[in-house]
Parts: structure tokens; C-alpha cells; sequence
């Protein structure tokens, strides 16, 4: 079962999308604005070979519009390749923090998250420039811990890819026999995952800066995705997280 998707670029910012999956004699389609489902429609026809001969020709009068073919693939209904997953939302999610360093050049990000929903129908992110306050100090520290609330989301456009990879899961209009825990505990390990590649990296910086950093997985913005604060933080962070739940007990 074929897969190709299409978008058409702001520079290099994804503004728009075509999809593209083929299964049996069945041919999808959608479009629309990125992290939107977008409208779809079905198309049927006489064998599985005709529905492969027309997503070529879609896909050549999609592109003849002003869209490039980006991903192209396999739709197995049945299974979610969850190391592919890991890896767009990776690259995803370092386009859109790099996004959100260029257009504050004049602040320290201090502040990192990725997340989604309990339904694990989205994927979102979000930085901030607060920081701890100094040992020692009680101030509260719940806007820290909360990335619900942390005023930086640019670039989210950057997650689009991974965000089409779950959504099938969701649509009624598309075969998929994925069950509901299995998709969940994959995209919050998906996110974990994917912040701890870029980690290693040196992404969120090294040494005595790294120590500054909180680095965060939420489900709905607020909750620890399965242990994410002592996979993703220093001793540090963790002990300060420990320390302010002790403060509002």
C-alpha cells in the first residue's frame, strides 16, 4: 500500500499538504493546511493496479501545482514502524527549536518540551527563556514545570511528517488496525526518544550550560510522559523537580 506526501514550501517552511495512499482498488486523498487533518476523499476502481496507476498520475499533477513529493513509502495498516516515527519527530522537532533560537536570537533558551495529547492525536512542542531560580531561593516554580504555559511554539509546522504518520490511526475513512495502547505508548517513546537522540547530540547544549536545561516529554502539557524527567535531565533538574512537588505538598 503506497504512500506519498507533498508539500509546498514558504521559503523553507511547510505551508500546505497533499497526501497520497493507495490500499486494494482504493485510492485516498487529502489536502490542506499542515497540522490540520485536511479534507479526503476515496476514490475506487477496478484492481489494485489501476489505483497505483492513479496515484502516479496524481502525484505528477500535484507536483505540476507547486508541490514537492517529500516522503514516499508504505501504508501498512497494520503497524506503525515506530523507529521511523522516532526519527521525523527528531528531525522535526530540531527544525522547529531552531526555529524558535532564530526569531529570539536576543534570549537564552532555557526550556524544551515535546508532547501530545492523551488521545495521542497530535504532536507538539514548545521552549521557553525562564529559568530556575537560584538555589537556595522559594519562588515558585510551576511555569517551569508546566509547558503549557511557555510562550514559544514556532516552527511547528517542522512536525508535520511525524504528525501524518499517527493520524491514520484516527481517521475513519482509512484502514488502520493499530490498537489504541500500542499507538500511545509508541508516540510518547517516539518523543522520549527523539529528545534524548538530539541530547546526545550536544543539541541542548554541553557542560555547565546543559546543566541550565530542563528538557521535557508532557501529555496534555502538564503530565510526565512515563518517567521522562529522570530519563531526559541532570541530577540537578531532577532534584529541583523534587523539590518544588515538595513545596506544594
Amino acid at each position: 500500500m503506497t504512500w506519498s506526501l507533498f508539500y509546498r514550501f514558504d521559503n523553507e517552511l511547510p505551508t500546505d499538504f497533499h497526501e497520497l495512499r493507495q490500499f486494494g482498488n482504493s485510492l485516498w486523498t487529502a489536502n490542506g493546511k499542515v497540522m490540520t487533518m485536511g479534507r479526503s476523499t476515496v476514490a475506487e476502481f477496478a484492481s489494485p493496479q489501476a489505483a497505483r496507476d492513479a496515484l502516479a498520475q496524481r502525484g505528477r499533477e500535484i507536483e505540476a501545482q507547486g508541490y514537492k513529493l517529500t516522503r514516499q513509502g508504505i501504508h501498512d495498516p497494520a503497524r506503525i514502524d515506530f523507529p521511523l516515527l522516532t526519527t521525523e519527530i527528531r528531525e522535526g522537532a530540531r527544525r522547529a527549536f531552531q526555529a524558535i533560537r532564530s526569531a529570539h536570537p536576543e534570549e537564552t533558551i532555557r526550556l524544551f518540551a515535546l508532547g501530545s495529547d492523551d488521545g495521542a492525536m497530535t504532536i507538539v512542542h514548545a521552549a521557553s527563556q525562564l529559568a530556575l531560580s537560584a538555589p537556595g531561593d522559594m519562588d515558585d516554580e510551576s511555569d517551569v514545570w508546566c509547558s503549557a504555559e511557555w510562550p514559544y511554539a514556532q516552527g511547528g509546522e517542522f512536525l508535520d511528517i511525524a504528525y501524518r504518520m499517527i493520524l491514520p490511526c484516527h481517521r475513519s475513512d482509512l484502514p488502520c488496525h493499530v490498537e489504541f495502547d500500542v499507538l500511545h505508548a509508541g508516540l510518547f517513546e517516539a518523543c522520549i526518544a527523539a529528545m534524548e537522540q538530539l541530547d546526545r547530540e550536544g543539541f541542548f547544549g554541553t557542560g555547565d550550560a546543559r546543566e541550565e536545561v530542563v528538557l521535557l516529554c508532557q501529555s496534555e502539557g502538564t503530565e510526565d510522559m512515563e518517567g521522562s524527567i529522570d530519563r531526559l535531565n541532570t541530577s540537578r533538574v531532577v532534584g529541583r523537580l523534587e523539590r518544588w512537588i515538595k513545596l506544594c505538598e
